[in-house]
C-alpha cells in the first residue's frame, strides 16, 4: 500500500442550518440550535412530535422532477451534498464516493415491507419503492446522477459511518484506486426513526438529518488543502466498556500520527445519547483541556443526526476559525459497541462567514493549552 498522505480540499453540507457549507458554518458559529419544527403531518405518528429538518427540503423541488420520482429523502439530501461539493463538474472515471449511512433509510424499510404484507400477494409492491430498500440506493443514485464513475461504495457503522466512510476513501487514495474520493454520511428524518429514537432514548431526544461530504485528495494534489488526514482508528466495546475502548483507540490514533495529548488544539464528541456519550466525554475530560473540547461547536446542536454524526463534526471542525497548523481529533462512540477516532491537521483558517479558507493564514503552534 502507498504512504500517499490524503487531504480534504473541500467540503459542503446539507443541514437543519441549510444547504452549503456557509450555512453550517454561520450557524454553528451562532451557538444556536436550529428552530425544531413540527414535522411533516405525512410522517408524524405523534402529532406534537418535534424534529430538526432541514429547511423546506423537498426532494423533487431540490433536484427537478427528472429522475427523482420515487427517490426517498435520504437519498435526496446526498445527491443535494455532492451537487454542492462538485458544483457544476461532472466526477468523471478517477472520482470515486463513499457514503456512511445507518443502513439505508429505515422509513423506506417499512413501507416495502407495509406494502407487501397488505398486497393480495407478497410480491405486489409499487416498483417505485424497491430501490430505496437497497442500502446502497443513496450512493449509487448520486454517483449516476453526478457522473462519479470511480469505486463507489457504502459502508454502515451507526455513528461511526463518516469515520468508516473517511477510512475507506483514504485507502482507495492509497491503493490507487481513484484520483479523488467524495466521502461523507448521512441521515434523514422519518416518523419510523423519530419512534426509535425516542424508545430508545426517551422523548427528550429532538432527531435531526443531513448530510456532510468532504473531497478527499492525495496529499500532493494542486490547489489549496484544509486538513490532513493523519490517522482513522477504531474498534468494537464487546460490553458496555466505552471508556476503555475509545482511550486504547485515542492512544493507538494519536500514536499513528505521531502527536501527543497536549497537541491537540481541538477535541470534537460524538455527543452520543446514553452511556456511550457519556463515557465518551469521560475520556476527553481525561486528556484534554476544557478549552481543547470547546473549542468547536458541538454538532449537537443540529440534534440527533446519527450516521452523519461524524461527518458533521469533520465539517464543524474544518469551519473553526484559527485553525491553521493546528492538530485536532474527533471521536465517536455507538451505544451497539463500535468507537473510533480521527486525527487531523488543519491547514488553513476558515473564513468568518463560510468554511472556505481565508486569504491570510495565521501561525498555527499546534499545541493545545496543556493536558488535564
Amino acid at each position: 500500500m502507498s504512504t500517499t498522505t490524503a487531504v480534504i480540499t473541500a467540503w459542503s453540507a446539507v443541514s437543519p442550518y441549510g444547504t452549503g457549507s456557509e450555512a453550517l458554518t454561520r450557524g454553528l458559529r451562532s451557538g444556536a440550535a436550529p428552530e425544531p419544527s413540527a414535522a411533516p403531518e405525512e410522517w408524524l405518528s405523534e402529532p406534537s412530535a418535534t424534529a430538526r429538518l432541514v429547511p423546506g427540503f423537498d426532494v423533487r423541488e431540490a433536484l427537478g422532477r427528472v429522475g427523482t420520482r420515487g427517490m426517498d429523502r435520504m437519498t435526496g439530501l446526498t445527491a443535494v451534498a455532492v451537487r454542492e461539493l462538485l458544483g457544476d463538474e461532472e466526477g468523471g472515471t478517477g472520482t470515486g464516493l463513499v457514503l456512511g449511512t445507518a443502513a439505508g433509510g429505515v422509513q423506506g424499510f417499512l413501507e416495502f415491507t407495509k406494502a407487501s404484507l397488505e398486497g393480495e400477494r407478497p410480491i405486489d409492491v409499487p416498483p417505485s419503492k424497491v430501490p430505496n430498500m437497497a442500502m446502497n440506493r443513496a450512493a449509487s443514485a448520486s454517483a449516476i446522477r453526478h457522473g462519479l464513475k470511480g469505486p463507489n461504495s457504502t459502508v454502515a457503522a451507526g455513528r461511526l459511518s463518516g469515520l468508516i466512510a473517511l477510512a475507506h476513501a483514504r485507502r482507495l487514495l492509497a491503493d490507487g484506486r481513484a484520483q479523488r474520493v467524495l466521502c461523507g454520511s448521512v441521515e434523514e428524518y422519518s416518523a419510523s426513526r423519530a419512534h426509535l429514537a425516542h424508545r430508545a432514548y426517551g422523548d427528550e431526544v429532538v432527531v435531526g438529518e443531513g448530510c456532510a461530504m468532504v473531497l478527499l485528495e492525495p496529499g500532493d494534489a494542486t490547489g489549496g488543502a484544509l486538513a490532513e488526514v493523519l490517522a482513522v482508528h477504531h474498534r468494537v466495546a464487546l460490553t458496555e466498556d466505552f471508556a476503555d475502548a475509545l482511550a486504547a483507540t485515542v492512544h493507538d490514533a494519536l500514536t499513528a500520527a505521531g502527536v501527543t495529548p497536549g497537541e491537540i488544539w481541538a477535541a470534537v464528541p460524538g455527543g452520543a445519547p446514553g452511556p456511550a456519550g457519556e463515557q465518551e466525554q469521560q475520556v476527553l475530560q481525561a486528556l484534554f483541556t476544557a478549552s481543547a473540547r470547546d473549542r468547536v461547536p458541538s454538532p449537537a446542536l443540529l440534534g440527533d443526526t446519527a450516521a452523519a454524526t461524524a461527518s458533521f463534526q469533520i465539517a464543524a471542525l474544518l469551519s473553526a476559525p484559527d485553525g491553521a497548523g493546528r492538530i485536532a481529533l474527533i471521536t465517536a462512540t455507538d451505544p451497539d459497541g463500535p468507537v473510533g477516532c480521527a486525527v487531523l491537521r488543519l491547514l488553513t483558517n476558515a473564513t468568518p462567514d463560510s468554511g472556505t479558507p481565508a486569504d491570510e493564514a495565521a501561525d498555527g503552534s499546534g499545541t493545545a493549552d496543556g493536558a488535564v
